[in-house]
Protein backbone atom coordinates (compact mmCIF):
# COMPACT_ATOMS: atom_id res chain seq x y z
CA UNK A 1 0.00 0.00 0.00
CA UNK A 2 1.21 3.57 -0.84
CA UNK A 3 1.88 5.92 1.51
CA UNK A 4 -1.39 8.37 1.77
CA UNK A 5 -3.89 5.63 -0.04
CA UNK A 6 -6.95 5.20 1.71
CA UNK A 7 -6.75 1.34 4.13
CA UNK A 8 -9.55 0.06 2.49
CA UNK A 9 -11.56 1.05 -0.78
CA UNK A 10 -14.84 0.07 -1.46
CA UNK A 11 -14.98 -2.65 -3.92
CA UNK A 12 -17.13 -5.11 -5.80
CA UNK A 13 -14.90 -8.42 -6.71
CA UNK A 14 -16.38 -10.38 -9.62
CA UNK A 15 -15.69 -14.25 -9.20
CA UNK A 16 -15.91 -13.65 -13.56
CA UNK A 17 -13.35 -11.52 -15.42
CA UNK A 18 -15.67 -12.08 -18.07
CA UNK A 19 -19.01 -9.31 -19.44
CA UNK A 20 -22.03 -10.49 -18.24
CA UNK A 21 -23.86 -8.15 -19.58
CA UNK A 22 -24.42 -8.77 -23.28
CA UNK A 23 -25.89 -12.51 -23.05
CA UNK A 24 -25.00 -14.37 -19.84
CA UNK A 25 -24.54 -17.84 -19.57
CA UNK A 26 -22.08 -18.10 -16.58
CA UNK A 27 -23.14 -16.76 -13.36
CA UNK A 28 -21.79 -14.00 -11.13
CA UNK A 29 -20.28 -13.03 -8.18
CA UNK A 30 -20.16 -10.03 -5.99
CA UNK A 31 -18.77 -9.50 -2.52
CA UNK A 32 -18.85 -5.98 -1.62
CA UNK A 33 -16.77 -4.46 1.08
CA UNK A 34 -16.92 -2.06 3.74
CA UNK A 35 -15.48 1.41 2.84
CA UNK A 36 -14.10 1.72 6.28
CA UNK A 37 -12.83 -1.64 7.14
CA UNK A 38 -12.62 -3.89 4.30
CA UNK A 39 -15.09 -6.49 5.97
CA UNK A 40 -17.54 -7.67 3.98
CA UNK A 41 -20.19 -6.04 3.60
CA UNK A 42 -22.59 -7.52 0.69
CA UNK A 43 -22.38 -11.15 -1.41
CA UNK A 44 -25.00 -11.29 -4.06
CA UNK A 45 -24.53 -14.40 -6.76
CA UNK A 46 -26.80 -14.98 -9.66
CA UNK A 47 -26.38 -19.07 -10.32
CA UNK A 48 -26.56 -19.69 -14.03
CA UNK A 49 -29.36 -22.22 -15.36
CA UNK A 50 -28.39 -25.54 -14.57
CA UNK A 51 -25.55 -24.18 -12.61
CA UNK A 52 -24.39 -24.59 -9.30
CA UNK A 53 -23.22 -22.01 -6.78
CA UNK A 54 -19.61 -20.58 -6.22
CA UNK A 55 -19.16 -21.99 -2.83
CA UNK A 56 -21.04 -25.28 -3.35
CA UNK A 57 -18.02 -27.32 -2.23
CA UNK A 58 -18.63 -25.54 1.04
CA UNK A 59 -22.18 -26.17 1.42
CA UNK A 60 -23.52 -29.07 4.13
CA UNK A 61 -24.95 -32.26 3.26
CA UNK A 62 -28.43 -30.94 3.69
CA UNK A 63 -28.02 -27.40 1.68
CA UNK A 64 -27.10 -29.58 -0.82
CA UNK A 65 -29.80 -32.02 -0.85
CA UNK A 66 -32.29 -28.69 -0.36
CA UNK A 67 -30.68 -26.71 -3.43
CA UNK A 68 -31.10 -30.28 -5.35
CA UNK A 69 -34.84 -30.48 -4.32
CA UNK A 70 -36.37 -27.11 -4.66
CA UNK A 71 -34.13 -25.61 -7.12
CA UNK A 72 -35.69 -24.87 -10.99
CA UNK A 73 -32.39 -26.07 -13.34
CA UNK A 74 -34.33 -23.41 -16.13
CA UNK A 75 -33.74 -20.68 -13.84
CA UNK A 76 -31.65 -17.85 -12.96
CA UNK A 77 -31.45 -18.21 -8.91
CA UNK A 78 -30.18 -15.19 -6.45
CA UNK A 79 -28.38 -15.89 -3.80
CA UNK A 80 -28.09 -12.43 -1.56
CA UNK A 81 -26.34 -12.16 1.83
CA UNK A 82 -27.14 -8.65 2.89
CA UNK A 83 -26.11 -6.48 5.75
CA UNK A 84 -29.14 -7.70 8.38
CA UNK A 85 -30.83 -10.48 6.46
CA UNK A 86 -30.16 -12.27 3.56
CA UNK A 87 -32.87 -14.73 1.10
CA UNK A 88 -31.54 -17.84 2.85
CA UNK A 89 -30.85 -20.76 0.13
CA UNK A 90 -32.18 -18.13 -2.54
CA UNK A 91 -34.69 -17.64 -4.99
CA UNK A 92 -35.51 -18.59 -8.45
CA UNK A 93 -35.75 -15.05 -10.64
CA UNK A 94 -36.13 -14.16 -14.31
CA UNK A 95 -33.78 -13.58 -17.45
CA UNK A 96 -34.76 -9.72 -16.67
CA UNK A 97 -34.36 -9.79 -13.30
CA UNK A 98 -30.55 -11.60 -13.46
CA UNK A 99 -29.78 -8.77 -16.46
CA UNK A 100 -30.84 -6.28 -14.35
CA UNK A 101 -28.64 -7.63 -10.98
CA UNK A 102 -25.51 -8.46 -13.08
CA UNK A 103 -26.01 -4.88 -15.18
CA UNK A 104 -26.18 -2.88 -11.61
CA UNK A 105 -23.43 -4.63 -10.60
CA UNK A 106 -21.04 -3.73 -13.42
CA UNK A 107 -18.76 -0.98 -13.60
CA UNK A 108 -18.67 1.48 -12.03
CA UNK A 109 -19.63 0.49 -8.75
CA UNK A 110 -21.91 3.44 -7.70
CA UNK A 111 -24.98 3.60 -5.13
CA UNK A 112 -27.03 4.97 -7.96
CA UNK A 113 -25.86 1.57 -10.22
CA UNK A 114 -26.16 -0.62 -7.68
CA UNK A 115 -29.63 0.69 -6.38
CA UNK A 116 -31.16 -0.24 -9.65
CA UNK A 117 -30.87 -3.75 -8.63
CA UNK A 118 -34.09 -3.76 -6.34
CA UNK A 119 -31.84 -5.42 -2.90
CA UNK A 120 -33.81 -3.99 -0.12
CA UNK A 121 -30.28 -2.53 1.66
CA UNK A 122 -29.23 -1.39 -1.48
CA UNK A 123 -26.24 -4.34 -0.91
CA UNK A 124 -25.40 -2.44 1.99
CA UNK A 125 -24.44 1.37 -0.14
CA UNK A 126 -25.08 4.53 1.52
CA UNK A 127 -26.94 6.68 -0.67
CA UNK A 128 -25.13 9.78 0.26
CA UNK A 129 -21.98 8.48 1.08
CA UNK A 130 -22.13 6.83 -2.12
CA UNK A 131 -20.43 3.85 -0.34
CA UNK A 132 -21.08 0.17 1.14
CA UNK A 133 -20.39 -0.33 5.08
CA UNK A 134 -20.40 -3.67 6.48
CA UNK A 135 -22.91 -4.60 9.56
CA UNK A 136 -20.36 -3.10 12.37
CA UNK A 137 -20.32 0.48 10.78
CA UNK A 138 -24.12 0.55 10.06
CA UNK A 139 -24.53 0.25 13.50
CA UNK A 140 -27.79 -1.70 13.52
CA UNK A 141 -30.42 -1.32 15.71
CA UNK A 142 -32.41 -4.23 17.28
CA UNK A 143 -34.93 -3.58 14.65
CA UNK A 144 -33.04 -3.29 11.14
CA UNK A 145 -32.54 -0.26 10.81
CA UNK A 146 -28.91 1.29 10.54
CA UNK A 147 -26.81 4.42 10.27
CA UNK A 148 -23.88 4.69 8.58
CA UNK A 149 -20.26 6.21 10.66
CA UNK A 150 -21.89 9.77 8.89
CA UNK A 151 -24.78 9.40 10.58
CA UNK A 152 -27.09 8.56 7.77
CA UNK A 153 -30.09 6.33 8.46
CA UNK A 154 -31.88 3.82 6.64
CA UNK A 155 -33.70 0.24 6.91
CA UNK A 156 -30.84 -2.49 6.46
CA UNK A 157 -34.23 -5.24 7.10
CA UNK A 158 -36.97 -6.05 4.55
CA UNK A 159 -39.20 -6.49 8.45
CA UNK A 160 -38.37 -3.40 9.33
CA UNK A 161 -40.90 -1.01 10.03
CA UNK A 162 -42.01 2.65 11.64
CA UNK A 163 -44.20 0.70 13.34
CA UNK A 164 -41.28 -1.28 15.30
CA UNK A 165 -40.05 2.09 17.70
CA UNK A 166 -43.35 2.32 18.95
CA UNK A 167 -45.98 5.66 18.62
Amino acid sequence: MRRGQPRHEAGICSAYRRPIIAFMTTGMVSALRCAACGSPSARIELVAPGGLPAEWGRWSHEERNSFRQYRDPDQWWLLFQGIAAGNGGGGAITDEEAARIAEAFSMPWTYDRVHTAGLYDDAGFCATCGVPYCYRHWRVTRPGYGYCPEGHGKSLDPHWSPEDFGP
